[in-house]
Formats: C-alpha cells, sequence, structure tokens
C-alpha cells in the first residue's frame, strides 16, 4: 500500500500494444527469480518494517532509489498519527546508510478491522483542526525523524471526499520543508471520472503532489473475486491510459505486485510469495504473456496467479517505453529480489 514529459504516454491503444509486445518478447524461459529494472527508471520499494524488510533492503540496494516505510495510520478519530516505531527509525537508517531516500507512508487502515477506512479519513480530512494536527505529526517525522518525504495512501474514499484531499495537500505542500518530497498512491480506476469519484481530484493535486503511485495490482484476489490476474496487463494499462489523461507521464510510478493468490476448491484462499508459488505449482507453472503473470492449476484444483521478477521486468520496461518517472514495488520483503538491467 508514487513524473511526466516529452514521452508522455498519451495514445491508450499504442500503450496496451507496447505492453502486450514487452510482455509477449521477454527473455526468461522459466519463472525468473531477480527482476531488472532498466535505467532511466525509478524504483521505489515499499517496506512493512522488521528484520525481513532490512534484509531485502541490503539484497536489492543496488537498484532501489527511494525506500516507501509503511506502518503509520490515522488515529481513529482522525486527529493524528502514531509516532514511527523503533523498527521503522531503523529501516530509516539503514536506507539513508546505503544513500537512499525514504519516505513514510501514512495510510487511513482501521487497526481494529485490517480494512481501509473512509470514516476515519473523513474525519480527519473534514476538520481543518484535525488536518493540522495529522500535518504537525508529519512534519516532525520529516523535520525531526528525517524522513525524505511523505506518500498518502488513503484509500476507501469517494467523490465526497476530494475537496477536503485537496486542501489537506496543499496545507502539507505549505507546512512541510521545500525539499521533502510528498506522493501519493492512487488505487487503480479504468476512466478519469473513476479517479474523481475515488475521491481523487488529480487537476488540483498536481499544485501539492510531486509523484503519483498507481496502484495496479488488486484487479483479482482470493478474499474478493473470482481467480484471475493479481494486475493482469490490459487492466494496469487501462488504468494508466485513464490516469495519464490527467497528469503528466513524469509523475507516475508505476506499483507492480510483488505476490500472488491462492483459490483452493475449499476453504479460503490467501496471498502467496512469488517463492512459494513456484514451490507449489512446479512444472505446472504457466507464464501468460497476455496478462504479464504466472498462473498454475495444482493436482487438488487450486487455482495459482502471481506476480513475479519476470512480471516486474516487463512492468519496468514498459514504464521506460511509456515515459513514466518509474515503478514501484509492494513489497520488498515478500517480493523476488531486484537489481539493474
Amino acid at each position: 500500500m508514487t513524473t511526466r514529459s516529452p514521452l508522455r504516454l498519451l495514445i491508450a491503444s499504442a500503450g496496451v500494444a507496447a505492453l502486450l509486445a514487452l510482455a509477449g518478447c521477454s527473455s526468461a524461459a522459466g519463472p525468473a527469480n531477480t527482476a531488472e529494472i532498466p535505467t532511466g527508471v525509478a524504483f521505489e520499494g515499499y517496506a512493512v518494517a522488521g528484520d525481513s524488510a532490512l534484509k531485502a533492503l541490503a539484497s536489492d540496494s543496488a537498484a532501489l532509489d527511494t525506500v516507501a516505510i509503511s506502518g503509520v495510520s490515522l488515529t481513529s478519530e482522525g486527529g493524528g498519527v502514531a509516532a514511527s516505531s523503533s523498527d521503522a527509525l531503523a529501516l530509516l537508517a539503514k536506507a539513508h546508510s546505503a544513500t537512499k531516500k525514504a519516505e513514510l507512508v501514512v495510510d487511513n487502515i482501521d487497526a481494529s478491522k485490517g480494512v481501509y477506512s473512509q470514516a476515519i479519513a473523513t474525519k480527519m480530512l473534514s476538520s481543518e483542526s484535525n488536518r493540522q494536527f495529522v500535518i504537525a505529526g508529519l512534519a516532525g517525522e520529516v523535520e525531526h525523524g528525517g524522513y525524505d518525504g511523505v506518500q498518502l495512501d488513503f484509500e476507501s474514499l469517494s467523490a465526497s471526499n476530494s475537496d477536503d484531499l485537496v486542501s489537506f495537500a496543499s496545507e502539507l505542500r505549505e507546512t512541510l520543508p521545500a525539499k521533502a518530497t510528498i506522493s501519493m498512491a492512487l488505487t487503480a480506476q479504468t476512466s478519469a471520472s473513476g479517479y474523481l469519484a475515488a475521491g481523487y481530484d488529480l487537476a488540483k493535486l498536481t499544485a501539492s503532489i510531486d509523484r503519483f503511485a498507481l496502484l495496479a495490482y488488486g484487479e483479482h484476489g482470493s478474499s474478493f473475486s473470482e481467480a484471475g490476474p493479481v494486475g493482469g496487463l490490459p487492466w494496469a494499462q487501462q488504468a494508466l491510459a485513464a490516469l495519464l489523461t490527467l497528469v503528466p507521464a513524469k509523475t507516475v510510478d508505476l506499483a507492480v505486485a510483488g505476490y500472488g493468490s491462492t483459490w483452493p476448491t475449499t476453504g479460503k484462499g490467501g496471498v502467496i510469495s512469488p517463492a512459494e508459488a513456484r514451490d507449489q505449482a512446479g512444472s505446472r507453472a504457466n507464464w501468460v504473456s497476455a496478462q504479464g503473470e504466472w498462473t498454475a492449476k495444482l493436482a487438488d484444483g487450486t487455482v495459482l496467479w502471481w506476480s513475479d521478477a519476470r512480471s516486474l521486468t516487463v512492468r519496468a520496461n514498459a514504464a521506460k517505453s511509456a515515459g513514466l518517472h518509474g515503478v514501484a514495488l509492494w513489497q520488498i520483503a515478500t517480493a523476488d529480489p531486484v537489481g539493474r538491467g
């Protein structure tokens, strides 16, 4: 749980063709173990603070430009944010020691339910005093904690939140040091109007937001849909094409899944790492070029779909072709390793 210019992608159909061509011409003969980010494409890795993230940061260091440290949420009444944990600060220190930038990700997850909460976001966004308390907390993390910027990951919003979100972003920009970055995660929408309906008035937000991370995953998942790609190429390209009618390509990072989902014939499925998916699938693994993901049907009927190193490589090449700022990966601790191509 995100940078445009001359290379801006303006024609949706051309973008789809480019993505599918890149997917189909990948040279990997089987499930790849290390993604390759091409020169000129920025790479941000999401990290949930802990020992696994520290190890992944070390292994991915050559490819990383920025670490997005996740885990700080709005309080339940929307009037503040908890301070960074010691684990988060350790990850921040590790990122800086490797000369990487680090953004603090703040979200509207309701910890009691484990879901993004519009109610919590609305309590914060609709109250000027709550906005100021939250902004003061984030500014303290940047100015005293040492973060290089903030990423806003507010999801499950609606159009009713859009004006207040613009106000919050503007007030945050005015408060943070000029050198501090502000990025924003966007849930993928397949039309321009869909972004506004999801609470993102991008025409106004561009005045305060440096970079948008398009969360091009969540198309399918075992907890909410039938089996299908985690974030297939046609769906991701449709969301990207809609976004690029609203913001410059140079301000967009294409956020890619580093995980998969399982759909058993009985009982509940779940999230699975690429390594686990490969182990379970074995020779049943099938690369679907049109989607840029792997799938398998196990002997017991369980269906797997997963996005791995090869999936990220395809999307990173497509991001370069489309003139995007870069790619992001959720999340480095469980995804395949990443290097520079």
